[in-house]
């Protein structure tokens, strides 16, 4: 889990951390990887957005994928007509995310929480770089998410709960990978990583490239692919910025009283992919890693929804 942020912050707090992340390669050359096309030449570039397609009707690299994103990010945030990327993050899906968790903080009296990570390797047989576009759909493909859906279902079958799941690249390699948090109505502390155990089989099973090595289970659910809290750490503080939504919050309609988010909420609010352009374009912050924006520019590129939720989350209305 992340340290404590404040509730609206950006999430790119250390823009100069270079931990490789958790299946991601240690010494693979990162040049190769951004000189790759972002799609192979098998996908046809009517499914990819038009700015990512040249003039010669090729697919444009990683890198160049990158920078176009980045422009057109910047043009839609300068313009008045257009929203951009980012902001529909910032502004809209992020505080739907906490909204929901103070929502079930409230709703679910006895309240735990839990976080199942989904990770692949980027790399192929031959330890060369895939396309960005291979990760996303080796991730997302076929029917790997009905088939956790329905590993969890059945685990939790008995409990109340309800869930979000994000996809996030990697500050290593711009790999994507999911996050699903899931607030659980568990008032005896029944659930445990066991009950998740099933779902990440699914992924290991189903998802081309997903090694159990990455995939770590401690017992005690307090860290690895599945963390379970039944006593969930909340973040340190109300921030002042949660007063500028307050009276759009249902949350605040029905308990007149502020609801402190868990962190883990807020971690997974933290890991939207089109964030990062906002630490980019603003002088006083440090740009971000570069491939959390290649991994922004896939998110735009991809056929999937990077941000998904069960049908009983209250969301806040875009804004």
């Amino acid at each position: 889990m992340s340290t404590d942020r404040d509730d609206y912050a950006l999430p790119n707090e250390n823009p100069d951390q270079t931990d490789v992340e958790p299946a991601d390669p240690t010494s693979a050359d990162p040049a190769a990887r951004r000189s790759l096309p972002l799609a192979p030449d098998s996908v046809k570039t009517a499914r990819l957005p038009k700015p990512f397609v040249s003039d010669k009707g090729g697919v444009l690299t990683v890198e160049e994928a990158r920078e176009t994103y980045l422009r057109v990010e910047r043009s839609n945030w300068e313009s008045d007509s257009r929203t951009s990327k980012y902001e529909r993050h910032r502004f809209g899906v992020y505080p739907r995310i906490l909204e929901a968790d103070r929502h079930f903080r409230v709703e679910y009296e006895g309240l735990t929480t839990a976080m199942l990570s989904r990770r692949l390797s980027p790399l192929d047989d031959n330890r060369d770089w895939l396309t960005p576009w291979e990760c996303n759909e080796m991730l997302h493909g076929g029917s790997i998410h009905r088939s956790i859906r329905g590993a969890i279902s059945y685990q939790l079958d008995g409990f109340a709960y309800e869930w979000v799941a994000v996809t996030a690249p990697t500050r290593s390699a711009g790999t994507p990978h999911e996050h699903i948090y899931l607030w659980i109505d568990d008032s005896e502390n029944e659930v445990t990583t066991e009950h998740f155990a099933p779902a990440l089989e699914k992924h290991l099973k189903r998802c081309p490239n997903a090694y159990e090595e990455h995939h770590r289970i401690r017992a005690s659910g307090n860290g690895g692919a599945i963390t379970v809290q039944h006593s969930p750490a909340l973040i340190g503080n109300i921030p002042a910025e949660f007063w500028n939504i307050r009276d759009q919050s249902q949350t605040y309609k029905e308990t007149g009283s502020v609801v402190v988010n868990t962190r883990g909420a807020q971690y997974l609010a933290s890991q939207l992919a089109h964030l990062p352009p906002g630490d980019y374009y603003r002088e006083c912050m440090d740009d971000p890693p570069n491939p959390l924006l290649e991994g922004a520019a896939l998110a735009w590129a991809s056929p999937y929804n990077w941000f998904r939720g069960s049908k009983g989350v209250p969301m806040l209305d875009e804004t």
